[in-house]
């Protein structure tokens, strides 16, 4: 589901080295064509689960985002347009911290859970600092409920959780974009498993060129997680679906997996 789109800096997608890696984005630079700004609905053994709740219409423009958000893109007119009613949602599980993955919030009266170590990191001073630099508080009522990485290893991936009793719907460690990012993998009737990335890059083609983005606390640790995705990709056929690729739906769609060159 598409929650209105985005336009980033250049540097935001290809971002420099050393202090220019940030600095950058507060320059005057060139910006992206429009990014979707996906959020996503599981239907699985009963149970609507949402993956982030996409952007709100009264996103503030930031130094290296724009936003162009109707009211009817908000999360119940994306969810009515998918077929779906946001009344059935049984659970929301965050990806990150981030207003465009938290902002349709309001809307949702289910449970919501982020990862004890992204609420950490989202509370701490320096991301309270850079919510009221870049205008993106957290919406109304923004108080879930955290949960832990503790199932052990899955595929490639150190830490893991189960989502359901079945395995079908598991949280990996995605640590890199902030430190306590998670994605959702799930496994299709065919075996493959669909990695709902949020915003661990915003392309396929990051993840390929194992780029650190421009905002990751740690850049070395966000291209060891990068890695270590691309090593999942190899052992398990894998449809990669990050949030503000425009590739994603597509992919999705057309069950595409992750290829490497011979």
């Amino acid at each position: 589901m598409s929650t209105g789109t985005v336009r980033v800096k250049h540097s935001f997608l290809f971002p420099g080295k050393g202090l220019r890696r940030q600095l950058n984005l507060f320059l005057p630079g060139p910006w992206s064509d429009p990014l979707p700004i996906h959020c996503w609905a599981i239907e699985h053994d009963g149970r609507l689960i949402l993956i982030d709740t996409g952007e709100g219409s009264h996103a503030k423009n930031g130094p290296f985002a724009r936003f162009d958000v109707r009211p009817e893109d908000e999360l119940p007119g994306a969810m009515a347009r998918a077929g779906l009613s946001i009344d059935d949602v049984s659970e929301v599980i965050l990806t990150h911290h981030h207003g465009d993955h938290v902002d349709g919030l309001p809307h949702v009266r289910a449970p919501v859970g982020i990862s004890q170590r992204e609420l950490a990191y989202a509370s701490a001073a320096f991301s309270s600092v850079m919510r009221k630099v870049l205008r993106q508080p957290f919406p109304p009522g923004f108080a879930p409920t955290t949960f832990a990485l503790e199932d052990g290893p899955f595929g490639a991936f150190a830490h893991s959780r189960k989502v359901t009793d079945d395995g079908r719907i598991v949280l990996v460690d995605t640590e890199g974009h902030t430190p306590g990012h998670v994605s959702v993998i799930c496994i299709d009737d065919e075996g493959r498993h669909v990695m709902l990335a949020g915003d661990v890059t915003d392309t396929l083609e990051q993840l390929m060129s194992r780029r650190a983005d421009a905002v990751a606390p740690n850049p070395k640790v966000h291209v060891e997680t990068l890695e270590t995705i691309l090593a999942h990709c190899r052992e398990h056929p894998t449809i990669y679906l990050p949030s503000h690729d425009p590739g994603s739906a597509e992919r999705l769609a057309g069950g595409i997996t992750v290829g490497f060159d011979s």
